[in-house]
């Protein structure tokens, strides 16, 4: 068969064009630690990767809301613990000034210290998170949730969670209502009263003079009225307080769920679209010889003359 020297040429450098595609692809593969360059190299491998990086992304996402969620779990837990001491203190001043040796100078005393304690308790109230959202609001962090408007300490949030996205299939409230919290108090003898109205009264009871036996029984009953106000309202906190614990520990189980997917679509991604070095750098190697040997080859023919070419 005869081969025209036109057509040797165009053989030759296919030859070349298509060796250093393979070289140039192999280079790319390195450079960019991608198997498959192009979608449509392998569809299937590059759906199923970008549905895993996209997976791989949200997981991501979560990881940051849990630590979001982690530090304002942190401010909630050291506020719910600061009450609980404040409400501890109250209830030891309670008991003591049932003390029957005490005058009403040593009583005012004692409601000094309680006013003291009002007013810490409405700035623990008033605490935002790192991120200025008031921890008591409910939905309206912006919004400060206690204020003192002259006839008593009054609620401006609501009873909303604000809620994150903590895992695909979990959300964890990052607050909580000021309402359930402080106000929602179950009351001796019925009803709700707010802590603040507790340490209130408290104190009004403490402030007034004791004249007569009238006076004595309702120092007494309001003795026993605020302690078991107080009881009830270290119970309530005792019990937020568990709550947040809880979604403190489900948070570092979500983690670790959180850790282990991370590892699994690493790997699958790596499995989809990695590059095996080892096989891409032999294969450079292997055309890099190809190349050279086509090459010679090419300038050999090209070097001979038609007639010794077809002879």
């Amino acid at each position: 068969m005869r081969i025209s020297s036109n057509t040797s040429y165009e053989l030759g450098i296919a030859a070349l064009n298509r060796q250093q595609a393979a070289q140039v692809k192999a280079l790319q593969q390195i450079s960019s630690g991608q198997r498959a360059l192009t979608p449509s190299e392998n569809p299937a491998a590059y759906v199923r990767a970008l549905e895993v990086s996209q997976a791989d992304s949200a997981n991501m996402q979560y990881a940051i809301n849990r630590q979001n969620a982690a530090a304002s779990f942190g401010m909630l837990e050291a506020t719910l613990g600061d009450v609980t001491s404040l409400l501890q203190n109250a209830q030891g001043l309670a008991v003591y000034a049932v003390n029957g040796t005490l005058t009403d100078s040593g009583r005012s005393a004692i409601a000094t210290e309680l006013r003291g304690n009002l007013e810490e308790l409405q700035g623990l109230a008033n605490r935002t998170d790192g991120n200025g959202q008031y921890l008591f609001s409910g939905f309206q962090g912006a919004t400060k949730p206690f204020t003192d408007t002259g006839s008593g300490i009054q609620y401006h949030g609501d009873e909303g969670l604000r809620m994150i996205q903590a895992s695909s299939s979990r959300q964890l409230a990052v607050n909580e209502s000021g309402r359930e919290v402080f106000e929602r108090i179950p009351a001796d003898g019925g009803g709700y009263q707010s802590m603040f109205k507790t340490l209130s009264d408290l104190i009004d009871v403490l402030e007034t003079p004791v004249t007569d036996d009238a006076s004595k029984t309702a120092l007494a009953n309001g003795l026993s009225t605020a302690q078991s106000n107080l009881s009830n309202a270290l119970d309530n906190v005792l019990r937020v307080h568990a709550s947040v614990g809880t979604r403190m520990k489900e948070v570092d189980t979500l983690n670790n769920s959180g850790e282990e997917l991370d590892i699994q679509y690493k790997q699958q991604l790596s499995d989809l679209r990695g590059v095996d070095y080892a096989k891409v750098i032999s294969d450079l190697t292997q055309q890099q010889t190809y190349l050279e040997a086509t090459q010679k080859a090419f300038l050999k023919v090209q070097g001979l003359s038609l007639f010794d070419y077809i002879r």
